[in-house]
């Protein structure tokens, strides 16, 4: 479950973010398939209950991507 640095990169740029089921930053190199996750934008719920593995694909699938302009 490897992260792509440049999607993690627009990600964290970006007005979303991922918090753990106790409302804590997600540390992104240390994902447990344990632990839940949600997708914030500010403090409005986008999706819960959220593994690991749907943590990865959404950053790599949305914001790994090049834009041609």
């Amino acid at each position: 479950m490897d992260i792509d640095e440049d999607a993690l990169k627009n990600f964290k740029n970006s007005k979303f973010n991922f918090v753990d089921s106790d409302g804590n930053d997600v540390d992104y190199s240390n994902l447990s398939d344990d632990a839940t996750y949600t997708l914030r934008d500010g403090d409005a719920v986008v999706q819960d209950n959220m593994k690991a593995q749907n943590v990865v694909n959404t950053i790599n699938n949305e914001y790994g991507k090049n834009v041609n302009v």
